[in-house]
């Protein structure tokens, strides 16, 4: 059983048994599942239950089936069942191996390209997302980058406005405190000595850190 599903054998796209492998997997003869087809042949539609390969057709099958080249040297016809078929198959045999194969057959080996389509597509779809989170990360590490350098930039403007605002205030109060007679405050001539000392270490304190 589980050499079908290591070896999956298709024709036109879609996966297909041959009779012996048929056979085997319902646990009965190929002679059986030939005799439950021709004498129900009426209900099995080619294309859509079976392919029968002849000529060219079973010839190419021969060259890229190597498996099997010994068993079919001398065949000059091939029935290769689709999932339907062995549908019909397993209904003719009736019996509980045959519809448990069946439905195993179902669900891990005709159907098997539908899952791995889909698992594909899934995958595919998770991809794309990625891609599109990627960009987006890609968009706010630059909106990130620019607004650091801007920070950055307002942080050395504020840096440069507030050293020459140091400058300007010290200016202000070494002028009001005495060190400049020309430019003293009037009101601050008579402060005492003490007190303009406090008021520089002060200054100091706050704008020279």
């Amino acid at each position: 059983m589980y050499k079908l599903l290591a070896n999956p054998i298709e024709h036109n796209g879609q996966r297909v048994l041959t009779t012996a492998q048929l056979a085997e997997a319902y646990g009965t003869d190929s002679k059986v599942i030939s005799y439950n087809f021709n004498h129900n042949k009426d209900r099995y539609i080619e294309g859509k239950h079976y392919f029968c390969l002849t000529g060219d057709d079973l010839k190419k099958f021969k060259m890229t089936n190597r498996e099997f080249h010994e068993s079919l040297i001398r065949i000059n016809k091939l029935y290769l069942w689709l999932e339907k078929g062995t549908l019909l198959h397993a209904k003719s045999l009736n019996t509980d191996k045959a519809w448990e194969v069946y439905d195993f057959l179902v669900d891990t080996y005709f159907r098997a390209r539908q899952m791995e389509a889909v698992y594909n597509e899934a995958i595919l779809k998770i991809l794309e997302n990625q891609e599109e989170i990627k960009k987006e990360l890609n968009k706010l590490e630059t909106s990130i980058d620019r607004l650091e350098k801007r920070q950055n930039n307002l942080r050395q403007y504020v840096k440069k406005e507030f050293v020459h605002m140091k400058k300007d205030i010290r200016k202000i109060f070494d002028d009001s405190l005495g060190k400049n007679n020309q430019t003293m405050i009037p009101a601050l001539i008579f402060i005492s000595d003490d007190v303009k000392r406090t008021i520089r270490n002060l200054i100091s304190y706050y704008f020279d850190r």
